[in-house]
Parts: C-alpha cells; structure tokens; sequence
C-alpha cells in the first residue's frame, strides 16, 4: 500500500497504511530525511494509499483510495474530523472491458503550474491481466472539478 513522503515547511512527513483491522493511516514526522524519525501516529481513517497536498489556499488534504479526502490538521499530525469526502470518482471503464473492479487506488497529487494533477490506478490489481491500468485528470484547484485526459488510460496491462 503505496505511502506517500514529502516534506512541508521544514519538515519531513511519511504518510502510510497500515493493513490492521480495521484498517488505518499512520504518519511519522522528521526534521531530517535522514531521521530520527517520530513514532507512528494514528489518523484514525481508513482507506489505502495514503497521498498529501497542499492547496492554493495552503490547508493541507490527505487524499486516498476511491477518490476520497480528508482535511489535514496545520502540523498535518491529524485528519479534521468531518472532513471525509469523495472529490474524484475516476475515469469512466468502458463496457466491456475487464476489470477486476473499480478499484480507483493509489492517488498521487502533484501541483505543476496552474494545475493540480490527480494520477491514479484504476482497475484492481488481482484480477486479469488486463484489468490495471493507470489514469490522469487535473484540475485548477485540489477542490476539483476534476477534468480527465482525454488519452485516458495513459497505461494499461
């Protein structure tokens, strides 16, 4: 499950899951990439792959699996509780093709320019060997609406 590390002001963040039951996001914290690295803290939200971004108006998201959100505390230590939401709900399969589901997972979110970049896996990972895929949209602000590329999927198996 796909973590996710950046650094935010001068500080180095590693966003993670961890596969438990139920199932939650972990961030550690350094002022080094080199560490000494905190010990583990519970975000108390499911979801998988967890991917942070900063938006224009510098509050701090967690975005993850099935196009959901959730609003970071300032120290990004913390999810805002209320703050769950769906901004993205993919690339639209076409019939027929198979899939091993839905599967929209491991979001990485990048801001190049004026757009905000939404890059995703589609399509499951343990199903038929031509059901992954991975797909793109952008947007002008990370609280979407989210355009897909019309070269969508950019790579499929």
């Amino acid at each position: 499950m796909g973590p996710d590390i950046c650094k935010y002001g001068d500080t180095y963040y590693i966003y993670f899951t961890v596969a438990t039951r139920p199932r939650s996001n972990y961030v550690v914290w350094a002022k080094s990439p080199y560490g000494p690295w905190s010990d583990p803290i519970d975000l108390h939200i499911g979801h998988i792959d967890p991917s942070h971004v900063v938006g224009e108006d510098g509050s701090r998201w967690l975005f993850m699996s099935g196009g959901k959100r959730a609003r970071l505390s300032d120290d990004g230590l913390s999810v805002v509780p209320g703050t769950e939401e769906v901004i993205y709900g993919g690339w639209p399969i076409p019939e027929g093709w198979i899939t091993d589901g839905y599967a929209l997972e491991g979001p990485k979110l990048r801001r190049i320019g004026r757009y905000y970049y939404y890059l995703s896996a589609e399509g499951g990972t343990a199903g038929p060997p031509t059901s992954h895929m991975v797909v793109q949209a952008r947007s002008e602000s990370v609280n979407g609406p989210w355009e897909n590329a019309p070269d969508n999927p950019l790579i499929h198996t």
